[in-house]
């Protein structure tokens, strides 16, 4: 019975986290377009057929390994500061550091809840 109950607690408490998660709950208001709290098939089919499309550069209706590569490579360009096509410490601690910046930046600052005991 002590089993069962903890497991319980544990799934309620796994769920409530991924619904509680900005960026989850950011894609999924995304995905419904009609506003309904829910996302129905044609909603969820939609927005993979806009992400395929998007990765698809050439409208060839596949996606190449060229194609699937292209955020990496992208990416991988913003963080090579010298140009030289390889990623020195420096340079990833700089990529790293600026992406911690922006999250920071992104975040609404919350003030700590006091708790009196």
């Amino acid at each position: 019975m002590k089993l069962k109950i903890l497991l319980i607690a544990c799934l309620i408490a796994n769920i409530s986290q991924v619904y509680s998660d900005p960026k989850i709950m950011k894609q999924m208001k995304k995905m419904d377009s009609d506003k309904s709290g829910s996302i129905t098939f044609e909603e969820f089919n939609s927005s993979s057929i806009a992400r395929f499309k998007l990765m698809d550069s050439n409208g060839d209706g596949n996606i190449s390994q060229e194609e699937f590569l292209i955020p990496s490579k992208d990416r991988f360009e913003k963080m090579d500061l010298n140009s030289d096509g390889v990623l020195k410490r420096k340079e990833i601690r700089n990529a790293l550091k600026q992406n911690r910046k922006g999250r920071k930046n992104k975040q609404k600052k919350e003030p700590k809840p006091f708790i009196k005991h």
